[in-house]
This record gives structure tokens, sequence and C-alpha cells, in this order.
């Protein structure tokens, strides 16, 4: 009987260890969240699309597609604010960044549709480590705001 609640009590630590492991790198992966949102948005995640929402936490490779009447805001953990109007969709490539330090780099690919950009502790730090791709061009963003739109009719031309 003593040895059947050990074996027990070692199960479910093993278990409770597993779950807490796999929450901080779950938890370590959020990379923004959706702060202003009008109209249809969605989040794609893992191919699949996700009804935008206040306050949704975003991951480095989602996407984040509006609607013909939606827009959308959303804020890093480095306090950059990406904006994208209707019709518009990006791709969150790649995010790296270190609280203490501001380091990193975040690259973003901006497929169609238009994007206002309010840089953050990142781009303050080290200009050009935030980087916008389009069909046309790579923007290594410098500054501190920009705008860009991307004709539909480029996707897929470089």
């Amino acid at each position: 009987m003593e040895n059947n609640m050990r074996r027990n009590a070692k199960k479910l630590m093993c278990c409770l260890s597993l779950i807490l492991l796999s929450t901080q790198v779950f938890a370590a992966d959020v990379i923004g969240q959706v702060k202003v949102l009008s109209g249809k948005a969605f989040v794609e995640r893992e191919g699949s699309p996700i009804k935008a929402k206040l306050g949704m936490p975003v991951y480095q490779m989602d996407t984040i597609v509006t609607g013909k009447k939606g827009s959308i805001g959303l804020l890093f953990n480095d306090d950059s604010r990406l904006s994208l109007g209707s019709n518009s969709t990006m791709s969150l490539e790649n995010f790296n960044f270190n609280k203490k330090t501001h380091e990193g780099n975040f690259d973003v690919a901006m497929h169609k549709g238009t994007l206002s950009v309010i840089s953050g502790k990142l781009t303050a730090r080290k200009p050009g480590s935030l980087k916008v791709r389009t069909p046309a061009a790579i923007l290594a963003v410098r500054g501190t705001e920009f705008s860009v739109k991307v004709d539909a009719s480029l996707k897929g031309k470089q």
C-alpha cells in the first residue's frame, strides 16, 4: 500500500513538473498583444484563423490578417507599436528582445495592405534592428515612425 502511494506521488510530481515546464516555455513565446481592434481581424496560428480579441497575446510566427473594414493595433514587448489597416496581411517572423539590455531584433513580412509603425526599445538601442520585408524591398527601421503600403498585385514578386 505504501509503495503504491509513493509510486502515485512520483507520477504526480512528474506530471506537475511537465506541466510547469510546458507553461514556462509557452509563456516565453508571447511577443506582444492586441491593443486596438476595429472590424474583422484574425490571427493565423499554425494554419488556423483565430478571431482577434483585445488583450489577446501574439506569438512569433503568427500571421495577422484584417478584413475589408478591419484594423488592428499591436503592442510588442519592446514597446513597438504596429498597426494594420483594412485588407492587410503581415507575418511576425522573428522577435528577440532582452528586457535588460534592450538588444535583439524584430522581423516582419508585410504581404499586402498598410502598416504603420512606432518603433520601441529595440530600435532606440540599435537602429535597424526592426526590419519590414515587403515583396519589393526590405526596410530597416532607423527612426521612430513610418508607414508603408503594399499593393496586393506585388505579392510574390521580388
